[in-house]
């Protein structure tokens, strides 16, 4: 067993931005005696150890020694994940609280425990879990520094804690929760559900949430299909590439209000349907180039003829839509967006030659 509670309290304090003065005088020894631990040479009283893991916020375990506790620690959330998986909360929750009296400040036994009552008390309709659940959550936020998953952040916690008082009832306490924590918008839908969903709530107060949360929706779903068009693109998959963009295509005029009038989100059409032409040739259906890179120039032209980049002609967009503004890297303008998809390096000459025979078409009516 290799113990390293000289290194710990060193590596603990300096996390909380401590001196050895500060620790010391928290402790009610003296510098040299905190330097002394620090460097081995000698070791503090049993109830000063007590007294340190209280302090920093960890198990008498982890303190003394984190490679000791470590596998244990691990075995015992792998465990009570299972259990929660196979919905036997009953023996997870047993498992829990074994857990927490033997590592009552271990983050990953704390979250994982407070997760689970979250999941059981929304299953079986128990207030009792749910309470048990924010209390759990709010002591894993006093631990974050030992958190080592990115996706897990005070953030995401207090979204779960929000969610918690909205499900016992307390919607005024869970939206404060919310309100405090919307970084970068990231509660604007669900605030924007219960704000609606409560009598007498005046729609002017929703307007921002719901305009933000839908402008995030736009946003990732280009996103996440232009990662599943390049994504089966490596894997030269190409008909799935293809049907990627479709798919965002197809959502992005639906939302239109007029679908023969410009809108901000042609934009992104124009150059998804000229990628579609590069992976129509990749599939071997040269057939379906021109026709795909006929309706990219279509509604480029159409759009650079009358630009927009507000939310104008784009269905839910609601409230104060005039002072909102769309940015994109995508080119200068819609031509020039669908011109760089094309000139790109690797494509093949014959795309080219379909584009510029098209342009001509369009523009001096068939003479280049």
């Amino acid at each position: 067993m290799n113990l390293s509670l000289p290194a710990n309290i060193s590596k603990l304090r300096k996390e909380r931005s401590m001196t050895q003065e500060q620790l010391a005088e928290s402790l009610g020894v003296t510098f040299a005696a905190v330097s002394k631990w620090e460097r081995g040479v000698a070791t503090p009283e049993l109830g000063l150890i007590a007294e340190l893991a209280n302090l920093f916020g960890v198990s008498l375990d982890a303190l003394v020694g984190f490679d000791v506790q470590d596998g244990g620690v691990t075995a015992l959330e792998e465990r009570i994940h299972n259990l929660q998986r196979e919905k036997k909360y009953k023996e997870a929750i047993t498992e829990a609280e074994k857990a927490l009296l033997r590592y009552p400040n271990d983050f990953r036994i704390v979250y994982r425990s407070g997760e689970l009552y979250a999941v059981a008390g929304i299953e079986k309709n128990e207030s009792k879990y749910i309470n048990r659940c924010i209390g759990l959550l709010e002591h894993a936020i006093l631990l974050l520094s030992q958190n080592t998953d990115p996706k897990i952040s005070e953030v995401s916690i207090q979204n779960e804690i929000a969610q918690c008082y909205i499900v016992l009832g307390k919607h005024e306490k869970g939206l404060e929760i919310l309100k405090k924590y919307n970084v970068c918008g990231v509660h604007d839908a669900l605030i924007a559900m219960i704000c609606a969903s409560e009598h007498g709530c005046n729609p002017k107060d929703v307007e921002p949430y719901m305009r933000g949360a839908f402008g995030n929706i736009l946003t990732s779903s280009v996103r996440t299909m232009m990662a599943y068009a390049n994504y089966y693109f490596n894997m030269e998959d190409y008909i799935s590439s293809r049907e990627s963009l479709i798919w965002l295509i197809n959502m992005l005029e639906s939302i239109k209000i007029d679908p023969d009038a410009v809108a901000y989100v042609d934009k992104v059409i124009a150059p998804c349907y000229s990628e579609c032409a590069n992976l129509s040739f990749l599939i071997g259906e040269e057939e379906k180039v021109e026709s795909y890179l006929r309706r990219a120039c279509q509604i480029a032209t159409t759009f650079d003829a009358t630009p927009t980049f507000k939310f104008s002609n784009i269905k839910f967009c609601v409230g104060d839509i005039d002072n909102a503004t769309a940015y994109d890297d995508l080119g200068e303008s819609a031509i020039a967006s669908v011109e760089k998809q094309i000139t790109q390096e690797n494509r093949s000459e014959i795309l080219y030659r379909t584009w510029k025979k098209i342009i001509a078409e369009e523009t001096y009516g068939g003479v280049e």
